[in-house]
């Protein structure tokens, strides 16, 4: 059974179609990229599986379960982890109460004023950061760290809920060519390692075709193709939503 399956999936702004009667899956393990022009859908199909929009029509299945319409924090709650386009720590907090912070929550122990925060979870906290390469940086205030590290910090927070699909909107934007390729490097190990599956949105293209297991496209809300890395490359469709003309993707070594 696929971890995620997408069923017709359908979602109108007036009347424009953003989303179009979309259909993929995605099975344990595999790191699937969703790639397309700007205003091709990929947006609002994410925030549709994220339950940041509601549907207009269709299913959206984890693990044979229909979440379509449930709120984010349920989701979350049922294993689904989620990292944002613009990565946010709380300055004033350290890097290792931060993941804390998500750690409580997930607990549901936000209530427990009269247990001072920084005792719970800390261990857990830590080991969260050791998978990352953060462990060091445990005890640093958020505010002093680079974008880079926020990130990864990011990603922390997102493996909380132990997720068996993880959602990551733009996971290298606004990052430097070595540190993308680092932050991709250590999300494939943990999928190997861990067994995740990973849908991802990115405009990279040198990430998209060296680290996706498989990429989908979308073009004006439709599904136009679905295949490895080497199949879009050449897929004249793609080509032609993408250049207008024959041309090839150029992609970089990372």
């Amino acid at each position: 059974m696929s971890v995620l399956a997408i069923r017709s999936l359908s979602k109108t702004f007036g009347g424009v179609h953003a989303v179009n009667e979309v259909s993929f899956e995605i099975g344990k393990g595999e790191f699937l990229a969703l790639i397309g022009p700007n205003g091709a859908g990929k947006s609002t199909c994410f925030n549709m599986i994220n339950g940041q929009l509601k549907p207009n029509s269709g299913e959206i299945l984890f693990e044979g379960k229909n979440i379509a319409g449930l709120e984010p924090r349920e989701i979350w709650r049922l294993g689904v982890g989620r990292t944002f386009q613009v990565a946010a720590t709380f300055g004033s907090m350290t890097v290792v109460e931060n993941v804390q912070m998500a750690l409580i929550s997930h607990a549901q122990q936000t209530y427990r004023l009269w247990r001072p925060a920084a005792s719970l979870h800390r261990e857990r906290a830590i080991e969260l950061l050791a998978q990352v390469g953060m462990q060091d940086a445990a005890d640093r205030p958020s505010r002093e760290l680079a974008y880079g590290d926020v990130k990864r910090i990011e990603l922390a927070i997102a493996l909380v809920n132990d997720p068996r699909l993880l959602l990551m909107d733009e996971p290298t934007a606004g990052m430097a060519p070595r540190e993308r390729n680092d932050l991709i490097a250590l999300v494939k190990r943990l999928v190997l390692e861990r067994g995740i599956s990973v849908l991802f949105t990115e405009h990279s293209m040198d990430v998209v075709f060296s680290y996706a297991d498989r990429i989908i496209v979308l073009a004006r809300g439709r599904l136009i193709a679905d295949g490895t890395a080497a199949t879009i490359r050449e897929d004249a469709k793609v080509k032609e939503v993408y250049f207008g003309t024959g041309k090839t993707f150029q992609v970089h070594a990372p």
